[in-house]
């Protein structure tokens, strides 16, 4: 028998040796980051390894608000009964709508024959540039903000340290945190409080725990439309040939509505992707969901399956969020998309057609 075998499906992060000592079995650090906590100012700083909380940024309908220490204690459940799994149910809070379907949902009767609505033209993912108009270069590092204004900067590294990249809003103290690799190429950072000052530090790692800023360069963005809920970044990583691109071409190739199009990508997912117990269990702290990997797969964790629906959704022109926080069963990651209006989409839970129950978002991806 499956331990916690009541407790339904959060994804579980492994905990960091140096963090194992005095914690309880099953807690882990938050994925959205390697728990590093550095001040404001420059200079090196002590890194705790330990499970600590970086605050996410600005409380607001686009922006993060307040987070605390993350822990994963929980396992899956086994699969909800049939009987469950034809339930469709939603829950709803001031701010938004959860809606979870169920994967196998009972057949309809047959509707009164009309003429078929037009499909929706198709629609070509919108994906990142890097164009060089507006570029901060400084000790190998870079940042092209040239398309600011579309919600996201583009960062590259070219050398051999260790970094994170802090990007803090409107000179606040709380940030998002990222790792960079020093292979030179650019990868796309989400600006999620929209419109403001942002300051982007890269640090580097001196020794142990310890960082230091490397350099760092502050911006100003003027965001127009949906900015980063309809482009690829580290947290949902996609490109113009990625298989889950494609998938979503085709799932949606008939679709005459916004709506129909997530019905499909969302019964899609929650009819195949299975939960990966194993994966569960060994999951490190910084890790990053690979979507097309989870394609092949069909299995993978809440990260992974918020990251799927937030790419197939994304490449079709619809705005969607990738969101991390806690549950009343746990923390856990979902996905908000704007149908006239933000609603919660939760198909980690409505695999097994259940519900999460209450969610308080921390961070936006």
């Amino acid at each position: 028998m499956r331990k916690y075998k009541s407790i339904f499906p959060v994804f579980l992060l492994a905990f960091l040796l140096s963090a194992c000592a005095g914690q309880s079995p099953g807690s882990a650090p938050d994925p959205a980051s390697s728990s590093v906590s550095f001040p404001a100012a420059s200079g090196a700083v002590s890194v705790p390894s330990s499970s600590q909380h970086i605050s996410s940024g600005e409380a607001s309908s686009s922006g993060a608000g307040s987070s605390s220490t993350a822990e994963f204690s929980f396992v899956p459940s086994e699969p909800a009964s049939s009987s469950e799994q034809d339930l469709v149910s939603r829950v709803l809070n001031p701010s938004s709508e959860t809606v979870v379907m169920s994967s196998s949902l009972p057949p309809t009767a047959a509707p009164s024959r009309a003429p078929a609505a037009k499909p929706m033209p198709a629609v070509t993912a919108k994906m990142p540039q890097a164009p060089g108009t507006e570029v901060f270069s400084k000790s190998g590092a870079s940042v092209d903000y040239s398309d600011a204004g579309q919600g996201y900067v583009m960062v590259r590294y070219s050398g051999s340290s260790v970094i994170k990249v802090l990007v803090y809003f409107n000179g606040g103290s709380s940030y998002y945190q990222y790792s960079l690799v020093g292979d030179g190429v650019y990868v796309a950072l989400p600006l999620q409080s929209g419109s403001g000052t942002y300051k982007v530090r890269f640090m580097e790692n001196v020794s142990g725990d310890s960082y230091a800023e490397l350099c760092s360069t502050q911006l100003s963005a003027s965001v127009s439309g949906w900015g980063y809920t309809l482009y690829p970044n580290q947290y949902v990583s996609y490109g113009a040939s990625s298989a889950a691109v494609a998938k979503a071409k085709s799932l949606c190739a008939s679709a005459a509505s916004n709506a129909q199009k997530v019905a499909a990508i969302y019964q899609f997912i929650t009819s195949t992707i299975k939960y990966d117990y194993q994966k569960a269990d060994s999951v490190k702290a910084g890790y990053l969901p690979n979507v097309d990997g989870t394609l092949s797969a069909k299995t993978g964790i809440c990260f992974d399956y918020a990251a799927l629906m937030a790419a197939m959704c994304r490449a079709q022109g619809i705005p969607t969020r990738l969101i991390v926080g806690n549950t009343s069963v746990g923390y856990h990651a979902w996905n908000e998309i704007y149908l006239d209006g933000w609603k919660r989409y939760d198909s980690t839970f409505a695999a097994a057609g259940q519900s999460a129950g209450t969610y308080t978002a921390e961070k936006y991806y």
